[in-house]
């Protein structure tokens, strides 16, 4: 007997071919149907992944901000202890060192700026080549930092030899007989007005000067004037040849440990957000 197939009522009979096509096509149906739920799905996904991504974005960016200030200011705070004879390392944020930018899906972040933010898209183009910096900050100043610090070390021993001039090395040549007494007058004028100013060293009670306080007066007023003022003496002078010899050695370690101060107040501008 041949079999008979119908569709829910005996009226709506089938013949085998029919019956193929039908379930053929409901099934081609119920395919484009788990497409199109798992495209939406994927898309929702999409989305809320770009989301957590730009929450987190915004939520590491006052970190940031906070830690270049923190460094900017730990910088200038070490330019002034070297003024004040006090090398010390400066504290570098390690914020900067964690690369926060690496824990972002930066694909998800453009996605998010480019659909919802695309007026702040190319404020986040360059933060992110600026990020480039941001990630090998650490490492850059702590090998420029102790670059600087070998350096300055050498230096610093250089500049240090002003405190021969006042020392017995050269006031014993006073009585010597065979400096001339405008070496030996030049010499004795330059020694008291250097121990007696006060806008260069901190005095005691008794007048005598215990601490320096002014390099840059201390060149400017004494170092230099002594390098041009002895000159007219080293050639008859052993001594005023070799006082003119520190003291050029002393301007050229000054110069060479000087460097211009960082910006004031460098932040993040304000008015920018992205």
């Amino acid at each position: 007997m041949e079999e008979e197939y119908y569709f829910i009522f005996k009226s709506w009979s089938l013949d085998s071919n029919q019956w193929s096509i039908l379930i053929g096509s409901i099934g081609v149906f119920l395919t484009l149907i788990g497409f199109a739920i798992a495209f939406k799905l994927y898309k929702n996904q999409r989305n809320d992944s770009a989301k957590d991504a730009y929450v987190f974005f915004q939520l590491s960016l006052p970190d940031l901000n906070n830690a270049i200030i923190a460094t900017i200011e730990n910088l200038e705070n070490f330019i002034k202890n070297l003024e004040n004879d006090n090398f010390s390392n400066p504290m570098l944020s390690a914020s900067l060192n964690d690369k926060f930018i690496n824990k972002i899906n930066i694909v998800d972040l453009v996605r998010y700026y480019n659909q919802e933010k695309k007026n702040k898209l190319e404020q986040l183009r360059e933060l992110l080549i600026d990020a480039n910096f941001f990630g090998e900050y650490h490492s850059y100043f702590t090998n420029e930092i102790n670059y600087f610090r070998n350096n300055y070390l050498k230096k610093e021993s250089q500049f240090s030899k002003w405190q021969l001039l006042r020392t017995n090395k050269f006031l014993s040549s006073m009585a010597d007989q065979n400096e001339s007494d405008l070496y030996k007058r030049f010499y004795a004028n330059w020694t008291r007005n250097l121990n007696q100013d006060s806008e260069v060293f901190e005095l005691n009670e008794k007048g005598e000067a215990i601490k320096l306080i002014n390099r840059p007066l201390l060149l400017k007023k004494h170092i230099t004037p002594l390098a041009m003022g002895i000159l007219p003496f080293i050639e008859y002078s052993e001594k005023a040849n070799e006082i003119n010899l520190i003291s050029n050695q002393i301007i050229a370690a000054y110069d060479d440990v000087a460097f211009v101060a960082f910006p004031k107040n460098v932040a993040f501008p304000k008015n920018k957000t992205v």
